[in-house]
């Protein structure tokens, strides 16, 4: 069965398209299973730390949300067209901030939930010290959920982030932090 994957997860299976052999009468959650099994890096983008399918990853099965249909329990139906969405920001690509020599730093990350932020710093090198607090050796990250941004109608939520620490330190992490939170390249 073709499974269609769009934005971030491309990278991860090499291309717009993959072939499953879970198909007709399978579970969603058994096509799900041998997309983790055949790509692994897949499970940490599709699911949380308690199995269960990130809030903003979209499953949708010929136009549908399987979440609005029976879950990931649901047979797939014949003839089928599945497609996977991962969450989606984006933008031009601006330059990273830049540390100032003292004080605290406060940046806004829109269309990316504060669990996620907590992800991408623990990828930098982070530890979670205590809930939405995260330290490495020479800076510090306070996460907290930003307050609704206004774009015409549509109303986003995303992540503030309080940096603290050495200049150089968060220069070097900022460059790297800023091409995960783009997260609608490839």
């Amino acid at each position: 069965m073709e499974v269609r994957v769009f934005a971030t997860l491309r990278p991860i299976v090499g291309g717009p398209s993959v072939q499953l052999n879970a198909g007709p009468g399978d579970s969603v959650r058994a096509l799900l299973d041998e997309l983790i099994a055949t790509w692994p890096a897949m499970k940490r983008e599709l699911f949380d730390a308690q199995g269960q399918l990130h809030n903003n990853i979209h499953v949708f099965i010929d136009g549908r949300d399987v979440r609005y249909l029976d879950g990931l329990d649901m047979p797939i139906p014949a003839d089928a067209q599945i497609r996977i969405f991962p969450p989606v920001g984006g933008g031009t690509f601006a330059k990273p901030p830049k540390a100032s020599k003292s004080g605290p730093q406060v940046h806004d990350y829109y269309g990316v939930p504060d669990w996620l932020m907590v992800e991408y710093l623990q990828d930098l090198g982070a530890r979670e010290t205590s809930p939405f607090v995260l330290e490495a050796d020479d800076w510090r990250a306070v996460v907290r959920k930003a307050a609704p941004k206004g774009i015409g109608s549509l109303k986003v939520g995303g992540s503030t982030v309080t940096f603290t620490g050495d200049p150089t330190a968060l220069d070097a992490m900022f460059e790297h932090l800023h091409v995960k939170t783009l997260r609608g390249g490839g």
